[in-house]
């Protein structure tokens, strides 16, 4: 079987909302959970930049909520984490994570990333490239998968605008700053989900009153979350969050297109939140 790495992660009000962890807060523990498994199983994050000049740039990423767990149920979760690479030539390094508390499995993730040539620059500017021989063989023979993975935003967004009934729709704006970056000063992905949700609440705060059924994404929190990152913000970006709302059968949806603002060079990410 695939290797995992199981540790407890200490849990504290901040990762929490009224009604589940947050999901910045899971997106921030799946990212340490892969850094985690790369460093008992192949090298550390560090390691990766520093020695073997190698990046991975997440461009897809899926988040369910399986269980209940709030902040009043538990002091700790268990993490368990595996890692594999796909596509026919290993170009993809998929991460699974659950998180589990005292109802079972309360999160799971599944993220997609490609590998970089990094140039050794400060900001860590990098351009697709295999990944080295010496890395692709500290994976076990079940590690590793022929079929590539996919995302499934594209089809969600286009099937929500074919069959779903608009609620309301709504443009945000949110400048990067710097407690949004990691090392590079471009932005930590993870932060990508909170301006997501940010722009999901000012479409409530909005339109609450006309659609009541808004009101369902404050009071029910969120089920599943899909995002696929097309390029990255940086330091100072202002960024255009333009977020629709629509019913689909029992389902209610939010679709938030992040862009930067006066650029038309296509989105930066697409997010899909469904309650």
């Amino acid at each position: 079987m695939p290797r995992t790495s199981t540790y407890e992660t200490v849990l504290d009000a901040g990762q929490f909302t009224p009604t589940q962890l947050g999901t910045t807060a899971v997106g921030r523990l799946a990212f340490q959970a892969g850094a985690r498994w790369m460093r008992d199983h192949v090298c550390s994050h560090r390691a990766l930049v520093d020695e073997h000049r190698v990046g991975f740039v997440l461009w897809s990423w899926q988040l369910e909520y399986a269980s209940t767990l709030g902040f009043h149920d538990a002091d700790a979760a268990l993490v368990d984490v595996r890692a594999r690479l796909r596509g026919p030539a290993s170009s993809q390094l998929e991460v699974e994570m659950t998180l589990r508390g005292p109802a079972g499995v309360a999160v799971r993730t599944r993220g997609a990333s490609v590998p970089l040539r990094l140039g050794g620059d400060q900001a860590l500017s990098g351009t697709p490239a295999p990944l080295p021989g010496t890395l692709v063989a500290a994976f076990e023979d079940d590690e590793f998968e022929r079929s590539p993975h996919r995302s499934a935003v594209r089809a969600l967004r286009a099937r929500f605008e074919r069959d779903g009934e608009r609620l309301a729709a709504g443009t945000t704006s949110h400048r990067v700053h710097r407690h949004h970056c990691e090392v590079a000063d471009q932005w930590y992905w993870a932060e990508t989900l909170g301006f997501a949700a940010g722009a999901r609440e000012e479409l409530v705060l909005r339109y609450g009153r006309s659609a009541p059924e808004l009101r369902r994404a404050l009071a029910d929190g969120i089920r599943r979350v899909d995002v696929t990152w097309l390029r990255s913000g940086q330091l100072w970006d202002l960024l255009e969050i333009r977020s629709t709302a629509y019913r689909h059968g029992d389902e209610l949806a939010f679709v938030h297109e992040i862009g930067l603002a006066e650029d038309d060079g296509g989105p930066c990410a697409l997010v899909v939140e469904r309650i």
